[in-house]
C-alpha cells in the first residue's frame, strides 16, 4: 500500500503520514488507512486512542521508509547493518509508550537515510506488545538479530 512504485496510497498521503503529529494522529488518511486494512476498531485488550496512536506511529515510520519494507531483513538486523548504535539500540528495545513514539521516527528517519530495507513487522511488534512474555520474545528475537549482526561484522 506505501510502496512508491507499487503501493496504492498517492504521494500526497504517504506524505501526509510522515508528517503524522503522534499526539493527535487522526488525520483523513491515517484513516483510510485503517479502513483499507480493516482495522478501524481497537480490540478488547487496547484503548481506541492506544490503537490509533500505535497504528499512527507505525504508518508515519512505514511512510518514511516506503518501498524499503523486507520481511527477510529483520528490525535487529537492519539497525546493525545500517550503523545504529548500541546505545540507541538498548534504549529502543528498553522505551516505554511514549519514547518508543519518538525513537520509532528517528529510527524510520535513519533506515530512510541509509537506504536500509528492515522488517517492519517488527517494529509493529514492539509497538503492540508492550508487556508480558509476547513483549519479551519480540524484544528478544530483535535483540539477537541485532547483536548476531554486529558479531558477524566484528569476524570481517
Amino acid at each position: 500500500m506505501l510502496h512508491p512504485e507499487e503501493g496504492s496510497l498517492p504521494s500526497g498521503d504517504r506524505a501526509a503520514l510522515r508528517r503524522i503529529d503522534l499526539d493527535a494522529p487522526v488525520t483523513p488518511t491515517l484513516w483510510k488507512v485503517l479502513f483499507a486494512l480493516d482495522q478501524d476498531d481497537a480490540p478488547d485488550w487496547i484503548s481506541e486512542n492506544k490503537w490509533e496512536r500505535r497504528w499512527a506511529a507505525l504508518l508515519m515510520g512505514m511512510a518514511h521508509c516506503a518501498g524499503l519494507h523486507d520481511y527477510d531483513v529483520p528490525l535487529g538486523q537492519a539497525l546493525a547493518e545500517a550503523g545504529w548504535s548500541e546505545t540507541r539500540f538498548v534504549r529502543l528495545l528498553e522505551a516505554d509508550d511514549e519514547t518508543l513514539m519518538v525513537l520509532l521516527r528517528r529510527v524510520a528517519q535513519y533506515l530512510a537515510s541509509k537506504q536500509q530495507p528492515a522488517n517492519w513487522d517488527d517494529m509493529r511488534g514492539l509497538l503492540f506488545y508492550q508487556s508480558g512474555d509476547t513483549a519479551e520474545d519480540i524484544r528478544l528475537s530483535i535483540a539477537r538479530s541485532y547483536y548476531r549482526t554486529l558479531h558477524a561484522q566484528d569476524e570481517d
